[in-house]
């Protein structure tokens, strides 16, 4: 399977090792048709951009960037940290509103947002072993994923289930009520093809995304290609491959 464009990529804004330049030059290397950056929202925990208006400098410095790449459309994203149980995200909608697209996910360490939000975090990281807390928080993690899905024009939710456990059918229907792609993220290989069958089975599209930190990895497809056949799923339920020639 083929892809077209790569959507989850981290510059030297957020935990990026890559310069936009570096990243522009080397999905081009790759006859990548699009590229997109999304860095992290600024409240995730030691890897987050600076401040939210970040992502509006790095929209005008991808715009200027455009013109020497007439071949290769530069897109600005975000990755948004979910910081509560209901689905608030660490970007404005102000700030939304002026991006391409917008990526979701949730992460371990973010600062969390309320009394609500703190717990929730905590309980994540204390869940463990513990199966009665695991089940609560698996329910907790599954509500702000779906509740941030519904509140926001969301493109994919980002690597949906690492770290913070999910349950894949209820995050599923609101992914496909609202149009929202199910990503499979090759830096991480995940999900898994046992959690990628499951998620296929409940009607869900895919995107395949690298979550490059390094230029090398820009456009990194391979684990995403091989999971997707072997889950059977087809090229058109892939929102960023190519199919039949067709981009």
């Amino acid at each position: 399977m083929d892809f077209k464009g790569d959507y989850h990529i981290h510059s030297t804004y957020s935990d990026g090792r890559g310069t936009l330049s570096e990243i522009a030059a080397a999905a081009r290397e790759c006859n990548l048709t699009e590229v997109g950056i999304s860095d992290h929202g600024p409240r995730n925990i030691g890897t987050g951009v600076k401040n939210e208006k970040v992502f509006l400098t790095i929209n005008e410095e991808l715009r200027r960037l455009q013109r020497q790449y007439p071949s290769l459309v530069l897109r600005t994203g975000a990755e948004a940290d979910v910081i509560s149980p209901d689905g608030t995200l660490d970007i404005s909608k102000s700030i939304i509103e002026r991006l391409d697209y917008l990526l979701v996910g949730l992460h371990p360490y973010v600062l969390p947002r309320g009394i609500g939000g703190a717990g929730w975090v905590l309980r994540n990281l204390a869940a463990g072993g513990n199966s009665r807390l695991g089940r609560m928080v698996r329910n907790q993690n599954t509500k702000a994923l779906v509740e941030a899905v519904y509140r926001h024009d969301v493109m994919a939710v980002t690597h949906p289930g690492l770290k913070m456990e999910i349950d894949i059918p209820e995050a599923a229907r609101a992914c496909i009520a609202r149009d929202t792609a199910w990503e499979i993220n090759t830096g991480h290989k995940f999900p898994g093809y046992t959690e990628v069958r499951e998620a296929a089975r409940c009607g869900v599209d895919f995107i395949v995304n690298s979550d490059a930190h390094y230029v090398e990895t820009v456009g990194s497809f391979q684990y995403g290609s091989w999971v997707l056949e072997k889950a059977g799923v087809p090229g058109e339920r892939v929102k960023n491959a190519v199919n039949d020639g067709r981009k």
